[in-house]
């Protein structure tokens, strides 16, 4: 007979039936927490469920680029290196002076790897240039590329805040802010190359890029979407009208490395309202056009506007001359993303602050510019939080609706709107906390969509210290994990209650049948505290107290803990916030 240990409390009581949490880690899966800061994280999908994210790294110095994969049953690649494949050579970085804008973008390579580009100096008196690498599924930067990276430009001047776009062949378009044209702000273009898989600049294209747009004064805050026929559109900002302002405008360019003949010299403006309209986002709007979405100043507040572009360069039909107008409060509207619906309209989050501080809010665009009449009217509250909202990123849900992302305070969290506009009920009211860990600061998500309803984000951490980088899958059922191999079914493991707590817990689980399970508490470094159960049960529901105090007897401290159940079955975890 094995032997049982159980808490005091034990008793039987009505089991919840709640979803289990299972292989991802309640707080994130730490990608990295080698010394050092690791910042900007981006991310994009390995085409399986699971995400590969790069970062600046800080931990040789100056700098390097690394990158990491997570599957999509929440573990870390083991084929890949612990805390990431570094891009960059140590003797190549010790020779770059940084310059504090080495930040990385990535796009998915479809075949389970990934291109990442980025600026560096290593060319010392010409500036930063922009290089690029391929990094294969197994972890390797791939061999037919150069080492330390493909140098996508090294023109005069600073090339920077690259993006980039999948070609749809194992290459990429990449678009840069380019300052080959003179020294000053105003002498800022676009310029653009395409990467081949393999491993090399197309030839078919100018040496260190084509010119998107070379217009007066400055064009900055490039954004890049497929067209759907082989080639790209660029939305940028654009200071050439003086009137005084920023204008929105965009350029169509072909897979042969020509801007295309039949758009307008530099560009067409998408708006050229009086004020300024700036910060692009965009995507396809399903066929060969493109909807974007930006902040507008035209009435002298922060709104938010809409246009779509047709790839023969015409505003589409229906569709305002300046933009459609999808958010004109008295309020501030700022930071709008977007996403496509799955037919030729797009979801749009931004944040409001009719509050007294910004609040995230969504609206549902038609392709025919009409703001969706089944949505609430004027826009759907995804939170109503007391705290400032910031640095939304969206990912689509598959159905028509969107995952929106956010930085709440010092945490990350998340809302689920329905393509009918509604909220997910399975998410709470104001969102569900990603990551809410106390005293430590979680900041600068993104988010790649990850399987049907689902997705993955990313973000800095600074639980232990320095900025580290963790990633964690939300689910449309809104639970933070996904159940781990063999979970069987009417296996449970309720929400802990009361929770937050000042006193004992009560920790409720439910079998399916007769099983050996254990219980034990966990703090978030994964030290565990106390031992509550383990042993054979029998099937039904259970119920276990935890009095807050560890195997010797000692109160713990206050702070988040995990609960760990596990089974034959499968494990489930739940945390615990303890107030003292």
């Amino acid at each position: 007979m094995r032997t049982r240990i159980v808490a005091v409390g034990l008793t039987l009581l009505p089991a919840l039936a709640l979803p289990a949490l299972a292989d991802w880690p309640s707080f994130g899966r730490a990608l990295v927490t080698a010394p050092g800061d690791q910042l900007g994280p981006v991310i994009a999908s390995d085409g399986a469920g699971g995400a590969i994210v790069a970062w600046h790294d800080r931990r040789r110095f100056p700098f390097n680029i690394d990158v990491e994969h997570v599957l999509a049953s929440g573990a870390v690649d083991p084929g890949w290196p612990v805390d990431g494949r570094a891009l960059l050579s140590d003797v190549l970085i010790a020779t770059i002076v940084p310059q504090g804008r080495e930040f990385p973008a990535i796009t998915s390579d479809g075949a389970g790897g990934a291109i990442v580009t980025w600026p560096d100096a290593r060319n010392g008196g010409s500036g930063l240039d922009v290089f690029a690498q391929h990094v294969l599924a197994t972890g390797v930067a791939d061999p037919a590329w150069p080492a330390n990276g493909l140098a996508v430009s090294s023109a005069s001047g600073d090339q920077t805040t690259p993006v980039i776009l999948s070609d749809g062949s194992g290459g990429a378009f990449i678009a840069w802010v380019d300052g080959r044209s003179g020294s000053t702000v105003n002498d800022l273009d676009v310029f653009a190359q395409h990467v081949l898989a393999s491993g090399v600049v197309d030839p078919a294209w100018p040496a260190n890029g084509t010119p998107v747009t070379t217009a007066p004064k400055a064009q900055t805050s490039p954004a890049l979407v497929d067209d759907g026929a082989g080639g790209f559109f660029v939305l940028f900002d654009d200071l050439r009208s003086g009137n005084p302002g920023v204008d929105i405008f965009a350029d169509h360019v072909l897979r042969t490395g020509i801007v295309d003949p039949a758009w307008p010299v530099n560009g067409r403006a998408i708006t050229a309202a009086p004020g300024t309209q700036s910060g692009p986002r965009a995507v396809s709007d399903g066929g060969s056009g493109v909807i974007a979405t930006w902040v507008d100043t035209r009435d002298g507040n922060n709104d938010i506007y809409a246009q779509r572009v047709l790839i023969t360069g015409a505003i589409a039909q229906g569709w305002p001359t300046d933009g459609q107008p999808i958010a004109t409060t008295p309020f501030s509207e700022v930071s709008p993303v977007i996403v496509r619906d799955g037919a030729s309209g797009a979801v749009i989050a931004w944040g409001d602050a009719r509050s007294g501080h910004h609040n995230m809010r969504a609206a549902h665009v038609l392709g025919t510019a009409a703001v969706d009449p089944t949505w609430p009217a004027g826009s759907v509250p995804l939170s109503a939080s007391d705290c400032e909202e910031v640095a939304p990123v969206v990912a689509s849900d598959g159905a028509g609706g969107a995952i929106v992302v956010w930085q709440q305070c010092f945490d990350i969290f998340a809302q689920h709107v329905l393509a009918s506009g509604k909220l997910d009920n399975a998410y709470p009211e104001n969102g569900r906390d990603v990551c809410a860990i106390p005293v430590s600061l979680q900041h600068e998500p993104d988010v790649v969509a990850a399987g049907p309803n689902g997705a993955i984000v990313t973000w800095e951490d600074t639980r232990d210290g320095l900025n580290d980088i963790y990633a964690l899958q939300v689910l449309e059922a809104g639970t933070l994990d996904v159940p781990g191999p063999g979970v069987s079914p009417g296996i449970s493991l309720a929400l802990p209650r009361p929770n937050p707590t000042l006193g004992p817990v009560t920790l409720r689980f439910t079998l399916a049948q007769h099983a050996t399970v254990s219980l034990a508490i966990f703090d978030p470094s994964g030290r565990r505290v106390r031992q509550l159960a383990a042993g054979t049960f029998s099937a039904g529901e259970h119920a276990v107290s935890w009095d807050l105090r560890d195997e010797a007897g000692k109160a713990v401290a206050g702070g988040l803990y995990l609960a760990r159940f596990t089974t034959e079955g499968g494990r489930m975890t739940q945390k615990i916030l303890a107030l003292r």
